[in-house]
């Protein structure tokens, strides 16, 4: 390979290396779909929209103004870098909080008995 043909391709290499991680990126973020379309169909088909536990909790999204989000919020399954992993997870867990069910508060005698039973182990 003539040393002009070397040249060119050691200083496109960086212009590949960035095109290659783009086309990693959104080879993952399909896959990050494909598996939540999966999720979803599987969900919906073995869901008894009659079940009481389900009732309950369209009930207790009702009671506290919680509506699906306008897009769909999708994990982040595809194997990635860890840092990237890390921010994307992060991301997701940020995405997801307005959409969940608050914890009930807990009386105050219910956490004086709490703290007195794990004292007494």
């Amino acid at each position: 390979m003539p040393y002009t043909d070397v040249a060119a391709l050691i200083e496109d290499a960086e212009a590949r290396d960035q095109q290659a991680a783009r086309d990693s990126e959104n080879l993952a973020m399909l896959v990050d779909r494909v598996d939540f379309e999966v999720g979803f169909e599987y969900v919906s088909g073995v869901t008894d929209p009659d079940d009481p536990e389900i009732a309950r909790e369209r009930a207790l999204r009702k009671k506290h103004g919680i509506k699906p989000p306008s897009m769909p919020i999708y994990a982040p399954v595809a194997q990635r870098a860890p840092e990237i992993t890390a921010e994307l997870v992060e991301r997701y867990r940020a995405a997801q909080k307005p959409y969940q069910i608050p914890e009930p508060k807990q009386s105050k005698l219910d956490l004086l008995n709490r703290s007195r039973a794990e004292a007494g182990r």
